[in-house]
């Protein structure tokens, strides 16, 4: 029972490389999920898997024009780009963070509070949720370093403030 839960134990901090998917409907919104098979079916397709960058941006081909200039257009209809992101690059990547962030800080919450009773955990069982919160601790520092690595990036190349929400 003992190897069990130690196994189960060192398993832990793998279940934080849970995939996560992202697509927009038709109104234009950003879904995310945990699972592919949460993304409705007709938006499975393009579904973008996150974590991953694209080795070449995607070209999407026989688009109609919109007869409304959409959000985030200048006057001449173009979108604003910022470092060679238009706003939903732009969003994608704060929400993504902010996830990323607020995810290690649950685990690493989950963690110190298993020690909140030693009395019935072995040495073994202890130590072993030691190493798994200074694992937790480094991913925490390193979610909130590239998410201050986006705004400082943001705030370089003029990215308007409501696009980091």
């Amino acid at each position: 029972m003992k190897k069990l839960l130690v196994l189960l134990l060192l398993l832990y901090p793998l279940t934080a490389l849970a995939e996560t998917y992202q697509w927009t409907d038709e109104r234009g919104t950003v879904n995310f999920a945990d699972d592919l098979g949460q993304v409705p079916k007709k938006y499975r397709k393009k579904a973008r898997r996150l974590g991953q960058e694209d080795a070449a941006p995607r070209i999407i081909e026989g688009g109609t024009a919109e007869p409304a200039k959409a959000k985030g257009e200048d006057a001449q209809g173009s979108k604003k780009v910022y470092g060679g992101k238009d706003e939903a690059v732009w969003r994608r990547e704060f929400l993504q963070a902010d996830f990323n962030l607020k995810n290690a800080e649950s685990d690493l919450a989950t963690l110190k509070g298993r020690l909140s009773d030693t009395s019935r955990m072995t040495r073994s069982d202890y130590l072993t949720i030691q190493n798994s919160i200074k694992y937790a601790e480094d991913r925490v520092q390193a979610q909130q370093k590239r998410l201050d690595q986006l705004r400082d990036t943001a705030d370089r190349l003029g990215v308007p403030p409501e696009f980091r929400q």
